[in-house]
């Protein structure tokens, strides 16, 4: 028979209720705190979590920016500098505008929750191995992956605009102020719009925009994947000197002994 021997957790006396939560409670989360668990477990979790912010707040934003003073509804068919084609256009610019955010939102979070995953299938091998050989690594293609969606986004919507020659409705515009905190995309924050608008007087400028918007996509997507390579390879350089100092240390101090 296999015996459970329950750590007392007061001096000189017993207290079950102390006792038992001291041994289910304290002691798994500090062993938790010594294997890593509980620090991988932390960081995982905030990415799935920052997934399911990234669909439902996605969700959320692309019905609720319909509506109100400021919403597009208002902005695009109770407004009476836009005319009556400019309405069928923008009508037109709502649906697929509302549709592609939903699908975005959608998107980001799917990308998010499978590098989450692939996260925590990675080996536990100590804090700083996990934060900056395993983590950081897939981080910079984490958001290498979202700013390319936004981009592409935001050039998709810009061509929908432009060939129906009023407004488009594009709610995720707001993750821009998020995305443009990052090392990287925030070189190219005065270059988001805040509104998506094209016009048939400005046709070829338009297509311009979209075609900037979608080759830059697929341009920043590349530049983080080269980040990350870059990432990787100074890493690869720091760990070697650290490994080679010991080598390098021990002969020199040898050396100077022997001098003195």
């Amino acid at each position: 028979l296999n015996y459970f021997i329950m750590e007392k957790n007061l001096p000189f006396i017993t207290i079950g209720i102390a006792d038992s939560n001291y041994n289910n409670r304290v002691l798994p989360f500090l062993t938790g705190v010594d294997d890593g668990k509980v620090f991988k477990w932390y960081l995982t979790t905030f990415w799935r979590l920052a997934a399911f912010a990234l669909l439902l707040g996605g969700l959320a934003i692309s019905f609720m920016e319909l509506f109100g003073d400021s919403g597009f509804i208002k902005q695009a068919f109770d407004n009476e500098f836009i005319t009556g084609g400019k309405k069928a256009g923008a009508a037109v610019g709502l649906v697929v505008g509302l549709v592609l955010s939903i699908v975005t939102a959608w998107f980001l979070y799917s990308v998010t929750k499978k590098r989450a995953e692939q996260l925590n299938d990675q080996e536990y091998k100590g804090l700083l191995h996990f934060v900056f050989v395993t983590m950081i690594p897939r981080l910079i293609t984490l958001i290498g992956e979202l700013s390319f969606t936004y981009v592409m986004y935001i050039g998709l919507l810009q061509l929908v605009a432009t060939l129906v020659g009023s407004l488009a409705y594009a709610p995720l515009l707001s993750y821009g102020l998020v995305l443009t905190t990052v090392p990287g995309v925030d070189m190219i924050a005065n270059m988001l719009p805040n509104t998506i608008y094209g016009d048939y007087d400005n046709f070829s400028g338009g297509i311009q925009l979209a075609l900037v918007g979608i080759v830059g996509s697929v341009l920043i997507l590349t530049a983080y994947y080269i980040y990350r390579e870059i990432y990787n390879y100074a890493l690869k350089l720091v760990m070697a000197l650290i490994s080679f100092l010991p080598k390098f240390a021990i002969p020199l101090a040898i050396r100077n002994k022997s001098e003195n």
